[in-house]
């Protein structure tokens, strides 16, 4: 399945995905959030979410943020947006975008 993901929608996923591997790779910075992408560089394989990661790192630096996801990465995305929504409270419209992007997610087969 093609994704098409907005900016902020693609950082949701990306944090979501990220507190999924290794929380400590999320640096806060400013008003927002880098990934410290290091201690995946020195891995000689990556993990089938580390691979997701790196797709989805793909997507946000190109100018078209879409995907192309099989089942089980959109299960994998559609399960760590879960809990990141169960792990601190977010505003309203945060948690708006997580459901929506979960249920566009739900649809991949």
């Amino acid at each position: 399945m093609k994704l098409e993901l907005n900016g902020d929608e693609l950082l949701l996923v990306i944090i979501g995905i990220v507190r999924r591997i290794n929380p400590a790779m999320l640096k806060a910075e400013g008003d927002g959030f880098t990934v410290d992408f290091t201690p995946m560089i020195a891995k000689e394989e990556l993990s089938s979410d580390e691979r997701l990661l790196v797709k989805l790192r793909a997507a946000a630096e190109a100018e078209n943020a879409s995907l192309e996801l099989d089942a089980d990465e959109a299960r994998t995305l559609r399960t760590a947006l879960e809990r990141l929504e169960k792990i601190q409270k977010w505003p309203a419209d945060v948690l708006d975008m997580s459901r929506t992007l979960r249920s566009k997610l739900s649809t991949v087969v």
